[in-house]
């Protein structure tokens, strides 16, 4: 019977120390309901709240996450990619751009690519391409023109998003160097 109540107890204390720390919070502020704080604990990211003039801030961060992070939304449906994923909905918002039409080859690619647009461009490319950690790796303008050759040899080998904005028009494409 001892021993049965010292295991109980163990088992207890280990739920309560392995459970707990993962479970969101509550908190009171200035007599206000209480709301749900979201934290991220662990060895692996931290979660941090700000307080500025024009509101409440959670920054939160992953280390080690490999994966792309991103929201996309169809028909009402939203679908969200990452390890990190919002506590509550969120408004996706319709790009300002309309679609620019065009073609990255070779993808996968070793040292060039070219892009080649679907209609006449009239005012000059600026063109971007970022790492998966969203950090730009390289950008440059371009003359208007129907082809683009880039150089993309000094890249390391792995993935990448290009983006690329002409006379109000944008066009994305994801790449890959190998």
């Amino acid at each position: 019977m001892i021993k049965e109540n010292l295991i109980k107890k163990i088992m207890l204390l280990l739920l309560m120390i392995c459970i707990v720390p993962v479970i969101h919070g509550q908190s009171k502020t200035k007599g206000k309901a209480y709301k749900i704080i979201r934290s991220n604990v662990g060895v692996g990211g931290s979660s941090k709240t700000f307080q500025t003039s024009k509101g409440t801030y959670v920054i939160s961060q992953s280390i080690g996450q490999s994966s792309v992070i991103g929201t996309y939304t169809s028909n009402g449906y939203y679908l969200r990619q990452g390890f990190q994923q919002p506590h509550k909905r969120i408004k996706v918002i319709k790009s300002t751009y309309s679609s620019l039409r065009a073609k990255v080859y070779p993808n996968p690619f070793d040292y060039n690519i070219q892009i080649s647009f679907k209609e006449n461009v009239s005012e000059d490319i600026n063109i971007d391409v970022y790492d998966i950690s969203g950090k730009l790796v390289f950008s440059k303008s371009f003359l208007p023109s129907r082809k683009i050759q880039m150089n993309l040899e000094n890249l390391s080998s792995g993935a990448y998003t290009l983006k690329a904005i002409s006379n109000g028009k944008l066009f994305n494409s994801k790449l890959i160097k190998i």
